[in-house]
């Protein structure tokens, strides 16, 4: 393959993606899949409209997936489902074999006899559920259905195209240009644009709800208990003023909910190897498409790791809000919140975002992010590497500015704004950066 072409090819992807906006740029793409809780009851329907009303992460392209919701109770396990998972293998016999087990308290024992001299240790309850979303995963073919929409594959003939990948990777929609890269390598530009499907990820996040009011209350009667205490035989105004401060904060911190939300991260497992396979199977006009996709075994989703996140929502005093209002705005911080969180634990799942403005470096990603004080980013820009695939270059970094806000571009932080004179922006600024330019350079968390 002739590098040089390579690398004015994906020169001129990027010069004509800045010249269109400067939020379209190669990105990872992700997936939302709900594990719905059956606990909610009523509510459960207001969770699911919030997910499916949820603003995608703009550092994302989005990818649609067949089945994005089930009911994870609902899955039932076999020994084969646990042992497939790495459970049941190894039998507890000897006093030896069951001092090691104590060693997990939190795995509890199933015993195999009466006598209980025999058993094997049992997943935890975090196990458990991550057993069931692999069961999940290989009964819908999930790894499929992230490729089907990679390819654009028609179920009725099997027919794959490049068209979405063309449209990801910012690629000039002109027919000429399509020309162009279509003879380029025999299309294997296309099919080893690791940047872009290996980059494919699904996250599954399920959420527990946990009213606010009786946590609150307990808070509050402990605060005015304290204060009846400690202020006993001074000026009455004192306990007065302690008791209504008791007062304020529980109506702040009554309404709503915390939700806890366990997400587990996957990502599509692409590799040198499967995108021959897919050249040879699926573009290959003396094989059966259809038939070759529904016989293959080569797409797999590799796991990533997981999380816990939570997250509380506060109004203003006064300010009324539905059940429906609050688990909506409740459900959509929930889902940033996650992600942020597993963009912190896990680097290659980071996103970046582009360079709005220089003096001062600045950039259009917040709270919503999980943008802290003080943050370091590296400045990134696109290069090409040796097998002449695009990747991505760190030329400096930034901090995130002490002394400015961060931008809070959290849904619904409007109605958390307790201070008229607070400053509002809406964009993060950072301090360093004098390599970096608009239009050329992104900015990544370290």
């Amino acid at each position: 393959m002739n590098k040089k072409l390579l690398f004015t090819l994906f020169l001129g992807i990027f010069i004509n993606a800045f010249s269109q906006s400067p939020t379209d740029y190669r990105r990872s793409s992700l997936a939302f899949v709900l594990l719905e809780n059956p606990n909610l009851g009523k509510s459960r329907d207001l969770v699911v409209n919030a997910c499916n009303t949820n603003e995608f992460p703009i550092q994302f392209n989005e990818h649609k997936l067949s089945d994005s919701r089930f009911e994870v109770e609902k899955i039932q396990l076999t020994d084969k489902d646990y042992i497939a998972a790495g459970w049941y293998v190894d039998t507890l016999k000897t006093p030896g074999d069951f001092l090691k087990a104590m060693k997990k308290p939190l795995n509890p024992l199933r015993y195999l006899n009466p006598e209980q001299t025999i058993a094997v240790q049992e997943p935890t309850e975090a196990q458990l559920l991550q057993i069931k979303l692999s069961k999940y995963i290989r009964e819908k073919a999930l790894a499929k259905q992230v490729v089907a929409t990679w390819f654009n594959r028609d179920p009725q003939t099997g027919k794959m195209d490049f068209n979405e990948l063309m449209r990801r990777g910012l690629y000039s929609a002109s027919a000429e240009k399509q020309d162009e890269l279509k003879t380029v390598a025999d299309r294997t530009i296309f099919l080893k644009d690791f940047e872009l499907i290996g980059n494919t990820y699904i996250c599954f996040n399920k959420m527990d709800f946990y009213p606010n009011e009786p946590v609150a209350r307990v808070i509050r009667d402990a605060a005015k208990a304290k204060a009846t205490q400690e202020l006993a035989g001074k000026p009455e105004i004192l306990l007065v003023k302690a008791l209504a401060l008791a007062d304020t904060v529980y109506e702040k911190t009554k309404v709503g909910y915390t939700v806890a939300c366990n997400s587990f991260l996957y990502a599509l497992d692409w590799n040198d190897t499967i995108a021959g396979k897919v050249k040879n199977y699926f573009f290959n006009e003396n094989i059966d498409p259809k038939m070759a996709w529904d016989t293959t075994g080569i797409f797999k989703l590799k796991f990533v790791g997981n999380t816990l996140s939570s997250s509380i929502v506060t109004f203003k005093i006064g300010d009324p809000r539905t059940e429906e209002q609050i688990i909506d705005l409740q459900v959509k911080r929930t889902m940033d919140n996650a992600v942020a969180k597993l963009q912190k634990e896990y680097v290659q799942f980071r996103a970046v975002a582009p360079v709005s403005s220089v003096g001062p470096v600045t950039s259009r990603i917040g709270l919503k992010e999980g943008v802290e004080p003080k943050q370091k980013f590296d400045i990134l820009e696109m290069s090409i590497n040796d097998l002449g695939m695009p990747v991505w270059k760190s030329i400096g970094s930034v901090t995130v500015d002490s002394k400015k806000p961060i931008w809070d571009n959290r849904q619904g932080a409007e109605s958390e704004i307790t201070d008229p004179n607070q400053q509002q922006v809406s964009f993060t600024s950072f301090t360093g950066g004098k390599k970096a330019q608009v239009g050329l350079h992104f900015l990544r968390a370290l």
